[in-house]
């Protein structure tokens, strides 16, 4: 095992005399799966997973990003298709060689065989639609990952890009009355917090000229005054971002009942969330609740969930559920801006948007364009 900061290869009679610390450098081990119960990895798998999901320290994220992708990580390193690929090769290989040489024809057709399947595995595509048809299984608590993160910062300092709990209510901000006299062109409702501040710490309103605020009012300090700016906008448009759940398909419908929202108001209204019928039957993280189960029936009476088709409300009354947060943090952006992008486009209405999540290795096709209003 290498130290993460000098790369000192540390076997376990090392480790062991150091107390868990590197023979060299002495800077401490935070995962040793020879010395810890319960762990299966080491520090360099760790530090690899904080510099995939941030993408080099360049995005923010959420801790439960951090959950979904240390465990899309985890699933697939014990999935190792292109070892399985490469084992394939070599093993047809050797068939081949052997029945070429021995002039053997039953030989030779098996090490075929295992020689096209070990050559197709090294395809990514077909890699994709093998992992495609394989359910996402959650291998690590977020109360363990979250105890992950403390000791590795602990240990190697505080993840830099790693997000807070979004701020509980507070007063309301002084803004400039300058500022408040501009509007904004769109606004993305998020079902949580936690993915609004998300957007707003990776300069998303910025970029797009976008406000982002969530169902909730966060940012609540600044809810009342990004409303009187938006109202201003006869133009705005407005995305609902969500999670395929009970709630979740509820969004658009809370936004245009909602006095505090747009009750009584033509603003257009365009779901960018997850829809059922976009995962069913897709490697992705599907959870179950007992309380979606039972508040199924009643989101399904909705307006929104009249429109679900009928695998949609019974993968629903099941309590399964996708969270928004399941989607890597670069790929929730690509997505997002996508989907903006198509709702500009005359005719675009209920199209998919197919996007590779890359860090997980399927094609999803996610986040719908529905107008409503």
């Amino acid at each position: 095992m290498k130290c993460i900061r000098c790369a000192t290869d540390n076997n376990l009679k090392d480790r062991t005399a150091s107390d868990g610390r590197c023979k060299s450098c002495k800077h401490p081990i935070t995962f040793d799966p020879k010395r810890t119960p319960g762990i299966d990895f080491t520090d360099r798998f760790f530090a690899n997973a904080i510099s995939g999901i941030s993408v080099n320290d360049t995005l923010f994220f959420t801790p439960k990003q951090f959950f979904y992708f240390f465990n899309a990580r985890k699933q697939n390193l014990k999935n190792p298709l292109i070892g399985v690929g490469c084992a394939a090769l070599v093993l047809g290989g050797v068939f081949l060689f052997v029945g070429i040489q021995s002039g053997n024809a039953a030989a030779i057709t098996p090490g075929l065989m295992v020689f096209a399947a070990g050559a197709l595995l090294m395809i990514p595509k077909v890699r994709n639609r093998l992992r495609r048809n394989r359910a996402k299984e959650i291998a690590a608590a977020h109360e363990q990952t979250d105890r992950w993160i403390k000791d590795w910062a602990h240990n190697n300092g505080f993840l830099t890009k790693l997000l807070p709990n979004p701020a509980i209510k507070g007063g309301p901000a002084k803004v400039s009355p300058d500022v408040t006299q501009y509007s904004f062109d769109r606004l993305v409702v998020c079902e949580h917090a936690s993915v609004a501040q998300f957007l707003i710490a990776n300069n998303f309103h910025f970029e797009h000229n976008c406000a982002v605020l969530s169902i909730d009012k966060y940012p609540h300090n600044l809810f009342d005054t990004i409303m009187e700016m938006l109202r201003r906008n006869p133009e705005l448009k407005v995305y609902a971002l969500h999670d395929a759940s009970p709630t979740g398909i509820q969004l658009t419908h809370r936004l245009v009942s909602d006095p505090d929202w747009f009750l009584g108001s033509n603003v257009r209204i365009h779901d960018l969330g997850i829809l059922p019928r976009q995962i069913i039957d897709r490697s992705v993280f599907v959870r179950t609740s007992p309380a979606y189960a039972n508040a199924a029936s009643g989101a399904l009476a909705t307006p929104a969930g009249r429109s679900m088709r009928p695998e949609e409300g019974q993968w629903l009354r099941e309590g399964k559920y996708v969270e928004l947060e399941s989607v890597s943090p670069h790929v929730l952006l690509r997505v997002v801006t996508q989907g903006i992008a198509r709702s500009r486009v005359p005719g675009a209405g209920d199209a998919l948007a197919p996007l590779s999540t890359m860090s997980y290795g399927d094609d999803i096709y996610i986040f719908a364009y529905d107008s409503f209003g």
